[in-house]
């Protein structure tokens, strides 16, 4: 292979990488827009969750709601600083959100979050921010608090058993649960909130059936976006709720293709760890270096250190099917 076709082909794999891996950071005014948050080891929009996005933007589209989706950014490499990956994720979702709800004030915010991802959106909301409390997370009595429509959490890492808002036969059940003020915190948005655990979940509940961690949006994805296109429309009198039926979805998609933003998200100043409830009129650029570690992370803390959680479970490694290229090269 000459050196210019070789070049050429790293070249267009290296578009097709870029292409699947990175997220999305902006979105238009639209009625609904979802904020995501993957899950350990995955890729951004990828075949396990994103059909919740377009199942649900098909529902809102078959009413006449425009609906649209953001990616919260952050490090999910299976083997990295967990501690570290959870404080970016809700440093980032936490701006993101922000910002947005700046820009759109009138779009009603869906946050879901699967695996790790729903440990993020857990701290975006209610903290502690990571492993330390650093945050308190997004003020449900706030304007942006008050746009988020929806919340979801699916295989939640710090699942609590017995809560309200908890879904399945593993509801129950936890392994590495909130506890204290941090679950206080989260418990504010209770009447938006849903978390979906199976009993065998080995993440969210201790089981031992790797399965019932991985097949979530293949079982619940229906269920999971007509409740959401009910609880926005609650907000809006005037909209149809019938998308709210199990009709067959309609095969075109409302959501937009915004591109990302090259500068990424924009981290507010203020108090309280950050995070303010009203943003300043000009908000500095968020810090893209590396995050410090804890000097304390869970899985060492003592009972009574870091809220006194306990060790984090094992991440399940995340089994998508990935297309690898190998390349042979004679010389003649």
């Amino acid at each position: 292979m000459s050196i210019t076709r070789r070049a050429a082909l790293m070249s267009a794999l290296s578009v097709l990488a870029t292409a699947q891996t990175a997220p999305k950071l902006d979105a238009s005014c639209e009625d609904v827009v979802i904020f995501m948050a993957r899950g350990n080891n995955a890729p951004y929009h990828d075949d396990r969750t994103f059909p919740l996005v377009q199942a649900t933007c098909d529902k809102f589209a078959a009413q006449g709601t425009s609906c649209d989706y953001i990616d919260i950014q952050f490090d999910v490499t299976l083997g990295g600083p967990y501690c570290d990956q959870i404080a970016e994720g809700a440093r980032n979702g936490i701006s993101e959100i922000t910002n947005f709800n700046r820009k759109c004030p009138n779009t009603h915010i869906v946050v879901n979050g699967y695996s790790e991802g729903s440990n993020v959106v857990g701290d975006v909301l209610g903290g502690p921010g990571g492993c330390t409390g650093t945050s308190t997370g997004i003020d449900n009595n706030s304007a942006v608090g008050k746009a988020i429509a929806a919340a979801l959490l699916w295989g939640d890492v710090r699942h609590t058993a017995n809560q309200p808002y908890n879904v399945l036969d593993g509801a129950s059940k936890e392994k590495a649960p909130r506890t204290g003020r941090d679950l206080q915190l989260l418990n504010r948005y209770t009447p938006v909130l849903r978390s979906y655990c199976a009993a065998g979940d080995p993440v969210s509940a201790g089981g031992n059936t790797v399965d019932d961690h991985l097949n979530y949006f293949q079982l619940y994805t229906n269920d999971a976006s007509s409740w959401i296109v009910s609880m926005v429309n609650k907000l809006k009198p005037t909209a149809s709720s019938s998308s709210s039926s199990s009709t067959a979805l309609p095969t075109a998609t409302s959501y937009s293709n915004s591109t990302a933003s090259a500068t990424g998200p924009v981290y507010p100043s203020g108090t309280d760890g950050g995070y303010p409830t009203v943003i300043a009129s000009s908000a500095p650029e968020y810090p893209t270096g590396p995050i410090s570690q804890p000097t304390t992370p869970y899985s060492t803390a003592a009972p009574g250190q870091n809220g006194g959680h306990p060790a984090f479970p094992v991440p399940v490694p995340y089994d998508a099917c990935v297309v690898t290229y190998e390349f042979e090269y004679v010389y003649a």
